[in-house]
């Protein structure tokens, strides 16, 4: 008669210590990575949603110094007039609570190219940028209205310069500016013997040349705004005379507010 084998029982073997350790800690290190990634998510729409930015405005006054831009009726320098603007826009902004504006030169005279004058925003807090000048058709004083030059796609900065751009288009054309293009929004760049391409803001493909300074290399939201033909005796009694300035700083001003999600102008107190 056949016997049962007595067969010992199999030990189960031991994981070591340091393998059973090795579980947890892979989850816990799992899980911290999950949360830096949404939290470094959470910061990159943080700082792309203008309305949760920092309310900081760099300003820009075109041209300036030896360099006196574009000669318009009656010898009018567009120099004078962009910083006539930029000037009331400044005054404007200081006197807001919600938005601390600051300016790319320190003092008019200051002979400083547009390159320069980025870096200085670039090196700054700035959320958002405005290159304020004045257009020129060579002295035909044909043209006229107005346009202004978000960050082209491709640029970081794209999204936000062109919603920028949509405000101050809006408030100019309400203010009784002519729209130039494609509802005033437009991209420039320039190619290598320096000549300028205008594309419409239709335009989407990203392009290998590169755009104005003033747009390309401030580190934020960006706009270059071609505020009115100084060669054009319409637009410069509109847009560029003293109360013109005044007028355009105002559009720029409510622009900006809308940009930072604020309504387009402080709310009155009661008191």
């Amino acid at each position: 008669m056949p016997t049962a084998t007595l067969r010992r029982p199999r030990r189960r073997k031991k994981r070591p210590r340091l393998l059973r350790l090795a579980a947890p800690i892979l989850a816990l290190v799992l899980l911290a990575a999950a949360f830096w990634i949404a939290l470094a998510k959470f910061s990159t729409q943080r700082e792309d949603d203008p309305t949760r930015q920092a309310r900081i405005v760099a300003i820009d006054a075109g041209h300036g110094g030896s360099d006196t831009g574009a000669i318009g009726v009656n010898g009018v320098r567009e120099c004078d007039l962009t910083q006539a603007t930029a000037q009331a826009l400044w005054d404007l902004l200081e006197a807001d609570p919600d938005i601390t504006p600051v300016m790319c030169r320190s003092d008019w005279n200051e002979d400083l190219p547009a390159a320069d004058r980025a870096k200085r925003v670039a090196a700054s807090d700035a959320t958002l940028s405005l290159s304020i000048h004045m257009n020129s058709d060579g002295g035909s004083g044909q043209a006229s209205g107005f346009e202004c030059f978000p960050a082209p796609p491709g640029n970081r900065y794209n999204k936000n310069s062109l919603r920028f751009a949509d405000f101050i288009a809006a408030e100019m054309s309400a203010a009784g500016a002519s729209l130039r293009g494609e509802g005033g929004v437009r991209y420039a760049y320039y190619d290598e013997n320096n000549q300028r391409i205008i594309r419409e803001r239709s335009d989407t493909n990203p392009n290998d040349y590169p755009s104005f300074a003033m747009v390309n290399s401030t580190g934020c939201a960006s706009v270059l705004a071609e505020q009115c033909f100084i060669t054009n005796e319409s637009d410069l009694a509109a847009f560029a005379s003293p109360e013109g300035c005044q007028l355009a700083a105002r559009c720029y001003y409510r622009a900006i507010r809308q940009y930072y999600g604020l309504s387009p102008e402080p709310e009155q107190s009661n008191s």
